[in-house]
């Protein structure tokens, strides 16, 4: 005689088989099976002597490196691709093709590093207002590389960091005050305005390769003087920011497909699996 959970056990495993029968003929050739819920899968993989396939990320700054990686491990329909934002390329070395896709978790990748007088340039050229000290320390530090201009042309850079270092506020209040026989008016005026004992540069070109492995480039940067608080406060502003962002991409491209050769594609953009 079989005991309750013996029935119930033979009876839940004639409905796993009859449930999957009519599953795996719904969707025949689609991979489906029903199972109960409390099967668990165990990868084995650790136990073998070789790994099934190859995966895993390699990670460098050095563009050859990634090129040598890439063109020795990728496999068919391999395709790199340069996110223009982050100034990386990944490799997606297993993606495959569309008739045999692949699990695109094996990838290489190589991300830029800014050299120091970008860094440097970033952090004090973002259009956010900074002290006349920070201003000043950041045009000395970098002698080099910066030329310094107004409306009347070129400042030496002693005269352009003094400039920063001594700048002061003047305000001046105007009241008018106009009284008729049946009417009375008055108008204020108020001018807030930076002065300093040198020239005050308004426009600052700066040199610099920005990325280990690009070109050198000249960045135009706007100075402007805040005048809203107790001290006067400089604002540097990187001129067409974008328009650099997307030159270097598509350089920092090029040299990929350079470095790749004609193996694989090359693309802009990037690559989720999912």
């Amino acid at each position: 005689m079989f005991d309750k959970e013996a029935i119930d056990a033979i009876n839940e495993g004639t409905g796993i088989y009859q449930a999957s029968n009519a599953v795996a003929s719904a969707f025949k050739d689609k991979a489906i099976v029903a199972l109960p819920s409390r099967f668990e899968t165990h990868d084995l993989e650790q136990y073998l002597p070789n790994r099934r396939r190859a995966r895993g990320v390699m990670t460098t700054h050095a563009l050859s490196d990634f090129a040598t990686y890439t063109k020795a491990h990728a496999e068919e329909g391999a395709t790199v691709f340069v996110d223009a934002d982050e100034m990386s390329a990944t490799a997606v070395l297993n993606l495959g093709t569309a008739a045999d896709p692949g699990h695109t978790d094996n990838r290489a990748k190589v991300q830029l590093k800014r050299t120091a007088a970008y860094a440097a340039l970033k952090a004090h050229a973002s259009g956010q207002a900074i002290s006349q000290l920070k201003a000043a320390e950041f045009l000395e530090d970098w002698p080099g590389q910066v030329q310094c201009f107004n409306d009347q042309g070129g400042i030496t850079l002693p005269k352009a960091i003094a400039a920063i270092r001594k700048l002061s506020i003047e305000s001046m209040r105007k009241l008018e005050s106009s009284e008729q026989s049946l009417s009375a008016s008055k108008s204020a005026f108020e001018s807030v305005q930076a002065t300093s004992a040198e020239p005050i540069p308004t426009t600052i070109y700066f040199d610099c390769e920005p990325y280990h492995g690009l070109e050198s480039r000249q960045f135009v940067l706007r100075l402007g003087v805040l005048t809203g608080g107790d001290k006067p406060a400089i604002s540097l502003r990187i001129v067409k920011q974008e328009l650099h962002d997307e030159e270097m991409a598509n350089e920092f491209a090029d040299l990929a497909r350079e470095a790749l050769g004609s193996e694989l594609p090359v693309l802009i953009g990037a690559y989720a699996s999912k």
